[in-house]
């Protein structure tokens, strides 16, 4: 515990130095220009509707289709399961925005349509990582040891999706599928629904900060689960954090992309942490 301790305190001091430098660097500052979007409650309501719905429905089908095989081939199944699932939301996501008036549609994937270069985006998601990471995993740590010390328990429960990845280890198909629905589709739905959609329509009528924080605490409430237990305290904490810098990349750059590159280059790093490492991080 001594060795952790000691190693969590040089993380946030590492995690203190880059914040400041950044903030030296103008990270914080944010483009000033006005971005209100003319999205409507009921266009907001809708791509969440199509996230839930789509996820209980499609879940019911595909259960009454594949019982068997969950029961006899869990692991397989599932990850077939999840795989399609994602895939057919992002699909119906995309067909949705696709449908807005184009006002709308525009106005929540980028700002400045006609001159906005990708690479700046992709630059912009790599620098936001470099700030991010050590103060994310700073936090996640020392939220572990405080927890383990205060509730007197030995390991906390892993978030559930990592307790599937792991079970994916053992085929490379499976891992592929769990891969792609953690890399790629979680970052494409998230993204669209929590920065597209939901922080987009509280900028309309709050503005952009107060955007960034509602926005940040109901994605962090969004991965909350029981059966995680004490694990949710460490978990929801570090993602409200995360979260902060995905919407507050989204108002900087004024584009979807940067926090979706953001979001999956977080993920992309935890699967490579379970996979090689055995979960070297928390």
């Amino acid at each position: 515990m001594n060795h952790e301790l000691g190693a969590t305190i040089v993380l946030g001091v590492l995690a203190l130095i880059v914040l400041f430098l950044s903030a030296r660097r103008g990270f914080f500052q944010k483009e000033t220009k006005p971005w209100i979007v003319p999205l409507t409650l009921v266009q907001l309501i809708g791509a969440f509707a199509i996230y839930f719905l789509g996820s209980f429905f499609l879940n019911q089908i595909f259960a009454a289709f594949w019982r068997h095989s969950l029961l006899i081939h869990y692991v397989a199944a599932a990850s077939w399961l999840n795989f399609g699932i994602s895939l057919i939301i992002a699909i119906c996501l995309g067909l949705y925005l696709k449908a807005l008036p184009p006002l709308v549609k525009r106005g929540i994937l980028i700002r400045n349509p006609p001159d906005h270069p990708l690479y700046q985006d992709v630059w912009a998601a790599f620098y936001s990582w470099v700030v991010a990471f050590p103060l994310v995993l700073f936090l996640s740590q020392a939220l572990e040891i405080l927890v383990l010390k205060l509730f007197q328990v030995h390991k906390l429960p892993d978030q559930l999706a990592v307790k599937f990845l792991k079970l994916t280890f053992g085929n490379p198909v499976h891992f592929l599928l769990a891969i792609v629905s953690i890399i790629v589709l979680a970052p494409l739905i998230e993204e669209t629904l929590f920065r597209g959609f939901l922080q987009t329509f509280i900028r309309k009528h709050l503005g952009s900060k107060q955007a960034i924080f509602i926005t940040s605490f109901c994605f962090s409430l969004f991965h909350y689960s029981p059966g995680q237990g004490l694990g949710n305290i460490m978990i929801l904490i570090s993602l409200f954090v995360l979260a902060l810098f995905l919407g507050f990349i989204y108002e900087k750059q004024g584009s979807l992309l940067a926090p979706i590159i953001l979001h999956a280059s977080f993920n992309a790093v935890s699967v490579i942490n379970l996979y090689a490492f055995g979960d070297l991080f928390p």
